[in-house]
């Protein structure tokens, strides 16, 4: 994968180098942090996720297939549906792609490994990447590989290892490629969103940046949590793991402290373990006691859909979920790295309203993103938590996010290249 950023007048001028990346959060079901990517040969943009938790950058080929319905681990499913035109990206229309080479790739997602994809070729080309909030960033000769998120690109961090206990990346890398063409000078990146929108079921807008840290965009300390080396990470795919924080509900200013279940842990606590990740849809929480989960807050698992571990739904429309954030909210709270204090991430329930599944609809119920069957801070946590990794010093860091203006984008007089 190659690059040559063209950024505006205000980025070329910072003494940093850096990588703005402008980012949405959609309303709707399977909704991730996501940029959109605007196809080169047309006004056509597709809707690209924005992954903490993978390493590579693909998207569908035309004609791509996408099956279903196996029933064996990793197997080919029965069932198949081309995937829609809208979906795709053509290198033969782009007067600026390269010729598609032969390449050999493997991608794996979801629970129960149940999302599989498989290609054969690469490409260079030139995107743009926007959002909602009007920023747009291009982004010449970059490599994606020809996949039903139409597109994920990853930045989790890059492994070239001999460490057998480490799953090395393999593909086009979007951030390797940025260090190793200078447009970044260290393996560090920020991810935050600003004031949430005015209804649930408008956009939120943030941003990504690749380089560097905006010091501007989040309030109190951004401290450093504790990181879990990948060599500790015999199940894991790529990312950022940290300690799963305690939980308290908070409501009309009474705290109740969220019960946990210390026979899920595992001997060794891995399951204590949490993953940082933007590709996520639903943030997880284990080892966590469910009953006491659901006594505290008030949430249910809809009748209609009595599945434990599967997400949960507020007992009512959506729009009788409180609108003051500090009227109803989950605090997460994360011991420092130096264990001398802490750093609380205030999530509202509102937060999670990102979806309305029909089986809730039936009853007029509301389908929260979340899920009691994993550790999971995914992209409902995003909209409030202030994210910084450095992956050469193997540092994590979290402040508390929604807290900048809606389209403010980056304050170049406050970034940082390193976590302070």
């Amino acid at each position: 994968m190659k690059a040559n950023l063209l950024v505006s007048a205000g980025a070329a001028s910072a003494a940093i180098p850096t990588v703005h990346m402008p980012l949405n959060l959609k309303y709707g079901a399977d909704k991730k942090v996501s940029t959109e990517l605007k196809l080169p040969y047309s006004d056509t943009t597709i809707e690209v996720c924005y992954d903490l938790g993978s390493s590579d950058f693909w998207m569908f080929r035309p004609n791509a297939i996408q099956n279903w319905g196996k029933n064996c681990l990793l197997c080919q499913g029965m069932c198949n549906v081309t995937v829609p035109d809208a979906g795709t990206y053509d290198p033969s229309k782009s007067a600026s792609a390269s010729e598609v080479g032969p390449w050999d790739g493997f991608y794996a997602y979801g629970a129960g490994v149940s999302k599989a994809y498989s290609t054969n070729g690469v490409v260079n080309d030139t995107f743009t990447f926007t959002n909602d909030a009007g920023y747009a960033t291009v982004v010449p000769d970059v490599q994606p590989v020809p996949k039903y998120d139409y597109s994920i690109l990853g930045i989790a961090p890059y492994y070239s290892s001999p460490d057998r206990n480490i799953q090395n990346t393999t593909g086009p890398a979007f951030r390797h490629n940025l260090l190793e063409q200078g447009l970044i000078e260290n393996t560090v990146q920020s991810l935050w969103y600003e004031k949430a929108p005015a209804t649930i079921e408008d956009t939120y807008t943030g941003s990504g940046l690749q380089g560097g840290i905006d010091l501007s965009k989040f309030e109190g300390p951004l401290v450093k949590i504790p990181t879990i080396p990948a060599t500790n990470i015999s199940y894991g795919a790529a990312g950022y793991y940290t300690i799963q924080s305690n939980l308290t509900f908070v409501q009309d200013g009474a705290k109740v402290e969220i019960p946990v279940d210390r026979s899920l842990y595992d001997e060794d606590d891995t399951s204590n373990y949490c993953l940082i990740d933007s590709g996520a849809v639903s943030d997880g929480f284990r080892p966590i006691d469910q009953d006491g989960f659901l006594n505290v807050t008030g949430l249910r698992y809809n009748p209609k859909r009595p599945n434990p571990g599967q997400v949960l739904s507020w007992p009512a429309a959506c729009d009788t979920i409180p609108t003051d954030g500090e009227q109803a909210f989950l605090q997460y709270s994360f011991a420092a790295l130096d264990a001398k204090s802490s750093i609380e991430i205030n999530m509202p329930l509102r937060a999670y309203a990102r979806q309305q599944d029909p089986v809730d609809t039936e009853i007029g119920w509301c389908t929260m993103n979340i899920y009691l069957g994993s550790c999971l801070l995914a992209s409902p946590f995003s909209t409030r938590a202030f994210f910084a990794a450095d992956d050469e010093r193997l540092e994590l860091a979290l402040a508390k996010g929604g807290v900048a203006e809606r389209g403010s984008g980056v304050d170049y007089a406050y970034v940082v290249d390193r976590i302070p």
